[in-house]
């Protein structure tokens, strides 16, 4: 079974022939710094290249089963850190095992040097084939997720703000489960670096979207983005107290409190029709 990174049999192929082009540079690189012959520094690169290969495997497992898109952004950012520090290690560490043993230590020793730039170099792998991967999972979560657009006829002209197509639930993709939330048990969402937290009574989910989506796409009759970080349920909303001099404080059903900014309370004002 070919892994979600790859969407076919001819990606898996232009994956393996990347890290072939990979070792070859790096060869082509170190002729100039490392004296040994081109046929051992081409070796190093292809040991070095399938480590990574493999390595790379072993990382999108962890993070798509490891379900770091439900993690906090600290928490997420921990754990990639932590990742990143254990697959450089591990990548450099067998890559020079091997050259030790194939080569011996007297020409394990020459590659010392060049650590350092292995090392940037590991890094920015790193964080490509994770985007990458992301950008794919975000791609085959839209084609599986349940439809939430409504149709509009072609020979009809609607008004710009009613192009926006409303969406009735939203599908959220946790590890292995699909997480179904209808737009009527939100409670509130809220900005969360690259990813909108989706907050209901029965938990809090993360979804790869921007709050930009949620505020055009959401009935606004019934949301509305009463701050930068926020768009809230009016329905959930129990009760505004004032909270210092120009903001709002509103108290939602479940007991939360969010501030509003002076525009967000305006709109809230309006849909509430005070």
């Amino acid at each position: 079974m070919i892994h979600p990174f790859f969407e076919n049999q001819k990606q898996l192929v232009q994956f393996i022939l990347i890290w072939i082009l990979y070792a070859v540079l790096q060869a082509l690189v170190l002729d100039w710094l490392v004296q040994l012959p081109f046929w051992m520094l081409l070796l190093d690169g292809l040991l070095h290249a399938a480590i990574f290969g493999v390595l790379c495997i072993l990382i999108l497992n962890v993070i798509k089963y490891g379900n770091f898109a439900a993690l906090q952004l600290y928490q997420r950012l921990v754990n990639h850190i932590a990742l990143v520090i254990l697959s450089l290690s591990v990548w450099l560490g067998a890559g020079f095992g091997l050259i030790y043993i194939f080569f011996g230590l007297e020409s394990a020793v020459l590659f010392i040097p060049v650590i350092p730039i292995r090392g940037f170099i590991g890094l920015l792998i790193y964080f490509i084939i994770v985007q990458r991967f992301r950008s794919t999972l975000s791609k085959n979560e839209t084609t599986t997720a349940i439809p939430e657009t409504l149709a509009i006829s072609e020979d009809s002209k609607p008004k710009e703000s009613d192009q926006k197509e409303k969406i009735e639930r939203i599908a959220v993709k946790s590890g292995m489960k699909i997480h179904v939330i209808l737009v009527s048990e939100i409670l509130f969402l809220q900005s969360d670096g690259d990813y909108v937290q989706i907050v209901t009574l029965q938990g809090k989910y993360l979804k790869e979207q921007t709050m930009k989506f949620f505020e055009e796409h959401l009935p606004e009759s019934r949301f509305v983005r009463v701050h930068r970080s926020y768009i809230v349920n009016v329905e959930m909303i129990s009760r505004i107290e004032l909270y210092e001099k120009q903001n709002q404080l509103l108290i939602l059903k479940n007991g939360q409190q969010i501030k509003t900014s002076p525009s967000g309370y305006n709109s809230l004002r309006l849909a509430l029709n005070l």
